[in-house]
């Protein structure tokens, strides 16, 4: 029988949380991540088209979990997008591939969800080059609901190997 890595690190958690329990420690068997999940649960909760739009984007897939995204909202129906270099993986990422990526997934998971508004985003990628802010996203209405928004709050990475 082969298990998976997620297999041996449930089997191993899995122990630990028995022996938590046995010690009365049942606080170990129901405890949930809510300082993690609390995004997820606010997503959708403003009435602003941008705050609401930024919700979900918070929740786009980003690499290593590094959320690399500061935004401006100073400027009335804009938001300006920042790569937060405090957060950049120099050894795993020497190029910001992979935060780029990331970055990427945030203005396109905004952009879905404003269409929910009925508001448009019109990008400007790069404005100032590579040094200056990645993108300046304008709001606008006329935008049209995107049939993927569905499926934003159910999204997942499978980890898991796929059949060949």
């Amino acid at each position: 029988m082969t298990v998976s890595r997620r297999g041996v690190l449930g089997l191993i958690g899995g122990g630990t949380i028995v022996a938590a329990g046995a010690g009365g420690g049942v606080f170990a068997l129901t405890r949930t991540p809510e300082k993690a999940l609390a995004p997820w649960s606010a997503a959708g909760g403003y009435t602003e088209p941008r705050k609401r739009a930024l919700s979900y984007a918070i929740l786009a897939p980003n690499p290593h979990n590094r959320q690399p995204w500061l935004v401006d909202l100073k400027q009335p129906d804009m938001v300006t997008l920042y790569r937060d270099k405090d957060r950049d993986l120099p050894h795993t990422d020497p190029q910001a591939r992979q935060l780029t990526i990331g970055l990427g997934c945030f203005l396109e998971m905004m952009t879905i969800a404003a269409g929910e508004t009925g508001h448009a985003v019109d990008l400007d990628l790069f404005p100032e080059g590579e040094n200056g802010p990645v993108a300046v996203a304008r709001f606008r209405e006329g935008g049209s609901r995107d049939p993927l928004f569905q499926y934003v709050m159910t999204r997942r990475s499978c980890k898991e190997p796929f059949d060949d």
